[in-house]
């Protein structure tokens, strides 16, 4: 009767025999690289402004949902919550007797 070899042995060869390295993938030779790196695109609602987050009780920002849901325009379109932190910085901006900001268009 023949002796089946052990695992252990079979494992041992084969982590002696050397492993060929995979040959990397030639980049083609006919496209050049881009000289300027690609340009993030910005919504134009965004443009010229910068976004912060504040961290706050959840009571702040469910009354402001609130707000905004029942807010309108003089046209009857619901007023944005961005348009809603704006002016309520601007009251806090007036109360400290710092000047409110106007921004373009409004």
């Amino acid at each position: 009767m023949s002796r089946k070899p052990s695992l252990l042995a079979t494992a041992i060869k084969t982590a002696e025999q050397p492993v060929s390295a995979p040959e990397a993938p030639r980049e083609p030779q006919d496209i050049a690289p881009s000289p300027q790196p690609p340009v993030s695109y910005v919504a134009p609602s965004r443009a010229k402004k910068v976004a912060r987050t504040h961290f706050l009780p959840p009571s702040y920002w469910e009354t402001l949902d609130e707000i905004n849901f029942r807010s309108r325009d003089e046209k009857g379109k619901r007023i944005s919550k961005e348009r809603l932190v704006a002016e309520a910085l601007n009251l806090l901006f007036a109360k400290y007797n710092y000047p409110v900001v106007r921004e373009d268009g409004d």
